[in-house]
């Protein structure tokens, strides 16, 4: 019997590996820079000659950094674009083609509360039979996905675009912060300030209103800086960890997915101190009259490497039960 094929491309590499049947683990792990092929199929082809697998009949599942719509898929940070048609050509079977994000969700499923972090004092919880949970992740964008584990045990995940909702201030710090935006943006949506690139205009904000104008570095060393005690970076962090504790709350009310949430991303991981010091909780459980229902809801942070193909592979078990 053949075995699943699954892939993951985020623009500057594709990974594969393959599944067995009875067996979750993913062998023959090979990962590529997607420079080295001027195609898709030619990264796919060199990978199923080193694996001395043949195409034809091949159950086939990828998880891409892009809008998954229609038969053309466009890939950012890419010159590469997918033809769902011509990988079903190839393969002589209907490929399954996932967002990236909607992936990692699907990893989820199945995850002991063990592998899980804790942000705040409520245990995760396990998915069980009946169970819904809200997944977001940062980084290029703000990523959100709904998780249901079905009454029969099995998963489903409801992709969403959560991060382009209007973004909502709680105070007079967020009401500059949102005019600040509008006069460049127009509209200000919560990736405006969620994504990788919002903490960078968060820091550029701040030190605006420090009388610094000088160019914010990357996501990931404003959160350095901010383990450091550096003041401007502090603040940024402090003010993005609000925003998302009150854009999460947000989105389990719309979910109403009050069995937990998982945090997922390498940023937000970076940040797990400074998301465990009060504020986000504090945002996210501020929601008036629901403010009792949302102190229940567990909140984790989950790290799982190869979580991408992990989760194709799950999803494609999924399809094929």
């Amino acid at each position: 019997m053949q075995p699943n094929l699954v892939g993951a491309i985020d623009g500057e590499t594709v990974s594969f590996a393959l599944v067995k049947d009875g067996d979750a683990r993913l062998q023959a792990l090979r990962e590529y820079k997607t420079e080295q092929f001027p195609t898709f199929t030619d990264a796919l082809q060199s990978y199923t000659r080193e694996n001395q697998l043949s195409t034809a009949g091949l159950p086939i599942g990828l998880a891409v950094a892009g809008v998954t719509r229609g038969d053309t898929i466009a890939l950012p940070n890419c010159r590469w674009y997918l033809s769902v048609s011509g990988i079903k050509s190839f393969v002589a079977r209907e490929p399954l083609v996932l967002n990236d994000f909607e992936s990692i969700a699907w990893s989820l499923a199945g995850i002991a509360p063990g592998r899980l972090k804790p942000v705040g004092s409520a245990a995760p919880r396990a998915g069980e039979p009946g169970r819904t949970f809200l997944v977001v992740g940062t980084g290029p964008g703000l990523g959100t996905a709904t998780l249901a584990i079905g009454a029969d045990g099995l998963p489903t995940v409801f992709a969403g675009e959560g991060g382009h909702s209007s973004f909502s201030p709680q105070n007079g710090e967020e009401d500059a912060l949102l005019a600040s935006l509008r006069t460049r943006h127009g509209h200000v949506s919560f990736e405006r300030l969620l994504a990788n690139f919002g903490l960078q205009n968060i820091h550029a904000f701040v030190g605006e209103r420090q009388g610094r104008t000088s160019q914010p570095p990357a996501a990931e060393a404003i959160v350095a800086a901010a383990q450091r005690a550096d003041a401007q970076a502090r603040a940024a962090v402090d003010l993005f960890t609000s925003i998302l504790g009150a854009f999460v709350g947000n989105m389990v009310l719309a979910t109403g997915t009050f069995d937990g949430v998982f945090l997922v991303s390498p940023l937000l991981g970076q940040m797990l101190p400074f998301l465990g010091d009060g504020r986000f909780r504090a945002a996210f459980t501020a929601k008036g009259r629901m403010r009792k229902a949302m102190e229940t809801v567990p909140i984790a942070f989950a790290d799982q490497h190869h979580a991408r193909l992990e989760g194709v592979a799950a999803a494609m078990r999924a399809r094929q039960t």
